[in-house]
């Protein structure tokens, strides 16, 4: 989905205002392609996490059943597209980010969760799954 928003966003880039025109896209991903008669590859075991720790950053659109920002008390007035935009800038800036100090930023800023209101590590935390 972040593949197709991206390529819709550089397509209104370079045409500009596009009006009612329906844009779309559609990203496929191939893992592996075999050739027929190739031999079947073993696969190496991998040590799976037996648990992991999810975080969020949580951003409402007009569309949402309820569109008001607890964290800050005001009413969501952003477009759907428009918040997958800020969250695709964020997941590109957090990319990079060795220290993981970008996401816990960006969540503070942005997140309409009351889990942005946790402290330090903690920012956005959903706890262990």
């Amino acid at each position: 989905r972040m593949a197709s928003g991206a390529l819709l966003d550089a397509a209104v880039q370079w045409l500009g205002q596009v009006g009612d025109l329906g844009l779309g896209s559609v990203v496929v991903f191939f893992d592996r392609l075999e050739a027929e008669g190739e031999p079947q590859l073993k696969k190496a075991r991998k040590e799976a996490p037996s648990q992991v720790r999810l975080r969020h950053i949580l951003l409402k659109h007009r569309e949402c059943k309820s569109t008001v920002d607890k964290v800050r008390g005001k009413q969501v007035k952003r477009s759907r597209g428009e918040a997958e935009r800020l969250l695709r800038a964020v997941l590109e800036e957090c990319g990079g980010d060795v220290d993981k100090r970008i996401f816990s930023q960006r969540c503070k800023e942005l997140s309409e969760c009351q889990s942005c209101l946790k402290a330090g590590e903690l920012v956005g935390d959903l706890g262990w799954v």
